[in-house]
This record gives C-alpha cells, sequence and structure tokens, in this order.
C-alpha cells in the first residue's frame, strides 16, 4: 500500500496568511480600542481615590496627619504635603531609606495608566527638591493655582504660598489634579507636579499669564481626566472651555 502526501502550494500559503492578516487587521484595533477603555476607567478610579483622600485630609476632625501643615494649626494645610502624603514621600515615608525605588503603577494613583510606567521616590527630599522622578514620566499633576496664588504689587505680578482649608470643598466643581505632560514641562524647565492655564485677565497681571505651566495631557483619546474638589472625576478635549469647571478659583487669606 502506497500514501500519497499532499503539500500546501505556495497560492494556498499566500491566501492562509492573507486571512491571518485580514483578522489581524480586523481584531487589532477593536483590542486596542478594549485596552485604551480600561486604561481610561483605571486612570478615573485612580483620580477619584485621590479626590476622596483630599477630602479627609482637608476635614480637620479626620485625624489624618498632615505632616508639615501639622505646624499650621487644625484648620489649615498645604498642597504640597498633601502630595507628599499620597506618593509616600517626605515626612510621609513608609519605606527604608535610599537613593531611588520604582512606584508600582498598580499601587500609585499619580500614575496615569496610559502615561510612563517607570517612576521612582527618593527619601529624605520633599516633592519640589527631585523626590519623584524623572520629571519627564510623570503624567498626573495638581493644579497649582491651589499651591500658589498672584499677587500684584506696582503692576507686577508675583507669587505666594496659597493655604488651604476645609472650606476649600465648598467649591467642588474646582479641578484638584488632572493628566499632565511631563516630558513637556521638563522642556520648559518647570516643576511637572503642578499645572495651571492662563486665565483671561480681569484684575491685572498674572503669574500664569503666560501659558508655561500649562501643560495638559489629552492621552485618553483625545481628551484630559480631570479630578475635582467635590469627588467627581469628568473628561474633556477641552478643558479650559467647560462652563462650570472653576479653574479660577482662589483660596481664602489665611490670616
Amino acid at each position: 500500500m502506497t500514501r500519497s502526501a499532499r503539500a500546501f502550494s505556495i497560492l494556498e500559503l499566500l491566501v492562509v496568511i492573507s486571512i491571518i492578516a485580514l483578522l489581524t487587521a480586523i481584531l487589532l484595533p477593536a483590542l486596542q480600542s478594549g485596552r485604551a477603555a480600561a486604561q481610561d476607567l483605571k486612570c478615573r478610579a485612580n483620580l477619584r481615590a485621590v479626590n476622596m483622600e483630599f477630602g479627609l485630609f482637608a476635614d480637620p476632625v479626620s485625624g489624618m496627619n498632615r505632616g508639615n501643615s501639622e505646624a499650621l494649626g487644625p484648620k489649615v494645610f498645604r498642597l504640597d504635603d498633601f502630595q507628599e502624603s499620597v506618593y509616600r514621600i517626605a515626612e510621609f515615608w513608609d519605606g527604608p531609606p535610599g537613593p531611588g525605588r520604582s512606584i508600582s503603577p498598580s499601587a500609585q494613583p499619580l500614575m496615569c495608566p496610559s502615561g510612563p510606567t517607570q517612576l521612582e521616590r527618593r527619601s529624605q527630599v520633599p516633592c519640589d527638591s527631585g523626590a519623584i522622578g524623572p520629571r519627564r514620566n510623570v503624567s498626573v499633576g495638581f493644579n497649582q493655582r491651589l499651591r500658589q496664588k498672584n499677587r500684584v504689587i506696582n503692576g507686577q505680578a508675583f507669587g505666594i504660598n496659597a493655604y488651604l482649608t476645609d472650606k476649600t470643598l465648598q467649591f467642588p466643581d474646582t479641578p484638584l489634579l488632572f493628566d499632565v505632560d511631563g516630558n513637556l514641562a521638563d522642556q520648559r524647565n518647570i516643576l511637572p507636579h503642578y499645572s495651571a492655564p492662563p486665565l483671561p485677565a480681569t484684575s491685572g497681571p498674572d503669574i500664569f499669564q503666560d501659558g508655561r505651566f500649562w501643560f495638559p495631557a489629552a492621552r485618553h483619546r483625545g481628551r484630559v481626566n480631570v479630578g475635582f474638589v467635590g469627588g467627581h472625576v469628568l473628561s474633556s478635549g477641552s478643558p479650559l472651555e467647560e462652563p462650570w469647571w472653576r479653574w479660577d478659583y482662589v483660596p481664602d487669606d489665611i490670616q
């Protein structure tokens, strides 16, 4: 008895390869879209978690450790200390001392799932002294108008420290944090952890009016995810054109 084995012809192989390529072309966009949607959902969940933590940090009866802001009294705190509490750096350090320790993107809400995944933290230094880096990989930043206030003296704008209280929670539509482009901030030699938009000048010069401190990242299908003081998270392709977003909120003066 004889057996006959029939090999694939070149034409048949080309047909099979073409079918595989076609199926890949059809399925790949769907897979990429699903992955992008999952990352967007995770980013929103991260921002919402930080929003809720901010509410507790701002509440003077919550009993939360406010770090260096404890010296300001029970009602007053600075945004820097809240940020350091989320990153677990400076006085909130929770690991052994070392030159640099990798941050896990799955455990750190200030790392956007659609952004860079390599970030390190250093002990014994505050955030604005290089505790988090590399700067180009920072993907989530805070509203700098909650950190610095504008003062005009003799027609010239200066930045002074902003101090927050639980009264800030009464303005729920104030942006707290959002997607930022750390690489663009690094190119401008600006600390990427804080960003603020230029706003229409209504009362003279403004320290943010040149736009250098505005570097949002529309990495979620052309939209920026924004977490608000009120705890909610919204996204927009034009975050400065949203009518109810209080980018112009200014913390009260603390006497």
